[in-house]
């Protein structure tokens, strides 16, 4: 697989992601994207087999999840997280069962079929041949999807030039051939970035990351000094293929060794509110003993007159050297003042300590505008399986909690607590049709709605949703996603300009993914990434940590 040229933070928490994994970057992109969550208990498993069911999933959410209608009649695919998935690769002659009506849904898949089903997915396209030294162990109906996918960058080989087409395809091999595959599908033209937001900071954190420790440090510094950010993207962006340093002639290489190469253009090198800067701080991870060279035309094409400039970097060995005073000398302009290198594996604690000891030019003092009065709404989706708080099942005492006497849905104790803290309104999310309390009916009716991306109807809605000003929204995770209840509770509702405060009860899994999905599904709304999860195990006690939380966010009554 390919190897990145600077090892990637962990991805979500996961126990089993080293910081410095070579699939750490892909790890955090497919979670991030939805397309694989972990295996329980915090972990990713990197190392163990995927099966033929899971990359279907996989490739089924990447296509997003669309609408099937009818079965392939696999005899051995029932109904579990696969089904949809299944029939829909069935359908599009992505993966086709063995011939003998059996899908395979547990058999794990070689990497010489994962470059099969990739290409198939891809339209079958031709492509040249890319000879590794054991071609001859490649399967003919998988010689030119592994040409191709070679020649794209999904998949690379092993030492050697060994392509090892008959092992099985490990869930961290997975993660980067779908990142990688990913990151062909969006070609050349990047998304441009998102100019910084004015918000009265006089401190700005500019950035380039090739493969997220930079970027980490820097959100790391801009979170501690309440600083703007701004992400430096390449016009060309770099892949993982292209950030190889171990394979000769690959892009960095290339600029490396002719420094005609090193003209970066970006998407934009200026920032439209750049005079309330006074400080600037600047990050980039070092290439060969010196700054990233995507840096440079930044420094080359802004006035750093009257302003302090502080670099920092990240590398896994190498030191900042001159890579501050190059740029310096560069930008012509700028008190310029020492910086600091960050090893790939620093911990938040050592980089908020840099950040907070930075001798840095005070803000303009400006009076502090009046306090508005915001308006506070609760909305929870609850599913307890009982209301008797006597001889529960143990599946009833998992979506449960006994206060006073009274049964609670999980999910339902956390929003009275906040109601109770803000004075906040509070609103009940329920379908038309009520869900059913028997655990086993529940669990397969839950499950198929999630297949099936099922959007069930609402009983009733906020009537005066445009009312409020803050909106607090609480769910259960169901297999590391919101009950498909809330898809439809978001899609019927717009919450532009709000700031929505997610919440939820969880098993094991925490949010998972939903911040970012809630994200998605309202880009106009402000989402806090300083939601509330709390396990099923700890909810009966943990009353004051919700109460806490609640006044740390400022919003207690």
């Amino acid at each position: 697989m390919l190897s990145l040229a600077v090892p990637a933070f962990a991805a979500g928490g996961f126990t089993d992601v080293a910081d410095n994994a070579w699939y750490a970057n892909a790890v955090s992109y497919v979670q991030s994207h939805g397309l694989m969550s972990g295996t329980g208990n915090n972990r990713f498993s990197p190392d163990t087999n995927t099966t033929r069911a899971m990359l279907v999933t996989i490739l089924y959410r990447y296509a997003g999840s669309p609408t099937v209608s009818g079965s392939a009649n696999f005899t051995d695919v029932r109904q579990d997280y696969y089904t949809t998935a299944a029939n829909w690769a069935a359908q599009n002659n992505v993966v086709s069962g063995y011939g003998d009506g059996r899908f395979g849904v547990n058999d794990s898949i070689t990497r010489q079929d994962v470059a099969a089903v990739l290409w198939r997915y891809e339209g079958s396209p031709a492509a040249s041949a890319q000879d590794f030294a054991d071609e001859s162990s490649i399967a003919s109906y998988a010689s030119t999807a592994v040409d191709w996918a070679r020649a794209n960058g999904i998949i690379s080989g092993k030492g050697n030039n060994r392509f090892d087409p008959r092992s099985n395809a490990t869930r961290a091999e997975i993660a980067t051939m779908i990142m990688n595959y990913a990151q062909y599908k969006e070609g050349e033209e990047p998304t441009p970035p998102t100019p910084p937001t004015p918000s009265g900071s006089n401190t700005l954190v500019v950035y380039f990351s090739a493969s997220n420790n930079t970027e980490r440090v820097a959100n790391t510094i801009a979170d501690e000094l309440d600083a703007d950010i701004f992400e430096l993207t390449p016009v060309n962006p770099y892949t993982s293929a292209d950030l190889n340093w171990t394979t000769p002639g690959s892009r960095v290489n290339r600029e490396h060794e002719d420094e005609s190469l090193r003209d970066i253009a970006l998407a934009a090198d200026t920032v439209e509110n750049w005079e309330q800067y006074d400080n600037v701080i600047i990050g980039y991870p070092i290439w060969w003993g010196i700054a990233a060279w995507p840096v440079n035309n930044f420094v080359k094409n802004n006035d750093f007159t009257g302003k302090t400039v502080i670099p920092f970097c990240t590398s896994t060995s190498s030191g900042m050297g001159q890579s501050g005073t190059l740029l310096a000398e560069m930008a012509g302009t700028g008190d310029w003042q020492e910086g600091q290198r960050f090893q790939s594996g620093a911990s938040e604690s050592t980089v908020r300590s840099w950040a907070a000891g930075l001798d840095l030019k005070a803000p303009a003092v400006t009076p502090d505008p009046e306090p508005q009065e915001q308006k506070i709404l609760v909305t929870y989706f609850s599913m307890p399986e009982t209301t008797n708080p006597d001889n529960m099942t143990t599946e009833e005492a998992n979506s449960t909690v006994v206060i006073n006497g009274e049964v609670l849905g999980n999910t339902q104790y956390m929003a009275y607590v906040i109601q109770e803290s803000t004075g906040a309104d509070i609103f009940r999310i329920e379908p038309e049709t009520p869900y059913p309390t028997d655990h086993t009916t529940l669990v397969a009716q839950a499950r198929e709605e999630q297949a099936q991306s099922f959007r069930p109807a609402l009983k009733a809605n906020v009537q005066n949703l445009e009312d409020y000003d803050v909106v607090f929204v609480g769910y259960p995770n169901w297999w590391g996603d919101m009950p498909m209840i809330m898809y439809s509770f978001f899609e019927q509702n717009d919450f532009s300009g709000k700031t929505i405060i997610p919440f939820n009860t969880h098993g094991g899994s925490g949010f998972s993914s939903t911040v970012s999905t809630i994200a998605g599904l309202e880009p106009d709304a402000t989402v806090s990434q300083n939601g509330k999860s709390i396990s099923r195990n700890s909810i009966q006690d943990a009353r004051q940590e919700i109460v806490d939380w609640v006044t740390e966010l400022g919003y207690n009554k």
